[in-house]
């Protein structure tokens, strides 16, 4: 099997995981292997060549990656508001990307990217790694299979203490996991959403955000999202008609109460960042062939996380419950 050739474009510190897990698929498998790193510090280059060694292309640009004909797919891990020009560029030259959540900043920068992939017949993921998660994959199976009854209301605690934030906020950092695990879980979108959101440290970028998504038959979900908490969580609970659910999405440990009691199904942990890179080369080889294939992190997940930011910023804004209308787009079509 040849190997696909990947660029990671940004090597902070998400950047560099990507880069690791790479590495070690393409000694493990032979499926893949590093094409380049492009940063725009050459510090975090630096970095990284003392990590990962210099026998690998450091690049301070990425300007002739584009038309890289040896470049099978580019994962972006980026700065966030730099997504959209990064990805459109590359898709428009018939590139297969990866990009880290959130896809874009704005809803319709992301729906704009959906069409260039469909456009141009490429592979496009979103790093919304909890669907690569096999803890959150049981919490769905044991709703699926009725476990706890009907759903009634789902509440998520997502927090981790770090320093005061000038170029981002804590809503588009950390909520779309919330979200897009909501939708994985339950398969459901927020008709309405309501968010309460301030920052302490920085009155200009917010680190603290309690945001409500209300979904059809009156499920609710609770995000709480922090960078003040002192505490690391990722955490899930679910209450339902007969009982509830517990997850927590680090330690990938499950629990269920049911009437007969609190016992927790078994999980396999799973590496979520090699299955979700390992699933993207499988989407770029099946593209390649014209096989069918489900991509089960793409573009429009991607593009209605986005929505559901900018709905919950809105709210918080304008003090509102804000109604969530989520455009419907065909999917990348599947050469046959």
């Amino acid at each position: 099997m040849t190997p696909l050739r990947i660029a990671v474009i940004g090597s902070g510190y998400w950047g560099r995981k990507v880069i690791r897990e790479i590495l070690e698929i393409g000694r493990s498998t032979g499926q893949i292997e590093l094409h380049s790193v492009v940063d725009s510090s050459p510090a975090s280059l630096a970095q990284c060549q003392q990590e990962f060694g210099a026998g690998i292309d450091y690049r301070l640009d990425y300007q002739e990656l584009v038309q890289d004909p040896s470049l099978s797919g580019v994962h972006i891990a980026s700065p966030n508001g730099t997504h959209f020009d990064i990805a459109s560029r590359f898709l428009r030259a018939g590139k297969n990307i990866l990009v880290e959540k959130p896809l874009t900043l704005k809803t319709v920068e992301s729906y704009e990217l959906v069409r260039l992939a469909a456009e141009n017949k490429c592979v496009l993921s979103v790093g919304h790694i909890h669907r690569f998660n096999n803890g959150v994959r049981e919490l769905r199976r044991a709703i699926a299979e009725g476990k706890i009854g009907e759903p009634y209301y789902v509440d998520f605690r997502w927090t981790g203490f770090m320093n005061p934030q000038l170029q981002r906020e804590v809503i588009t950092d950390l909520a779309p996991h919330p979200f897009d695990i909501c939708n994985y879980a339950l398969d459901a979108w927020p008709e309405k959403i309501s968010c309460k959101g301030r920052g302490y440290r920085t009155k200009q970028n917010e680190e603290v955000a309690f945001i409500t998504g209300e979904h059809k038959a009156g499920l609710m979900a609770h995000i709480e999202v922090s960078w003040l908490d002192r505490d690391k969580r990722r955490e899930v609970t679910i209450v339902g008609s007969n009982g509830m659910a517990f997850l927590d999405c680090m330690s990938q440990k499950l629990f269920v109460d049911e009437p007969s009691g609190r016992h927790e199904i078994p999980v396999i942990p799973s590496n979520t960042i090699a299955s979700e890179i390992i699933h993207f080369a499988d989407c770029i080889r099946n593209n390649r062939d014209s096989t069918a294939y489900s991509n089960h992190s793409d573009g429009m997940l991607g593009a209605r996380v986005v929505s559901l930011l900018e709905a919950s910023r809105e709210s918080m804004f304008q003090d509102r419950t804000i109604p969530v209308q989520l455009p419907i787009m065909p999917e990348i079509p599947v050469r046959q």
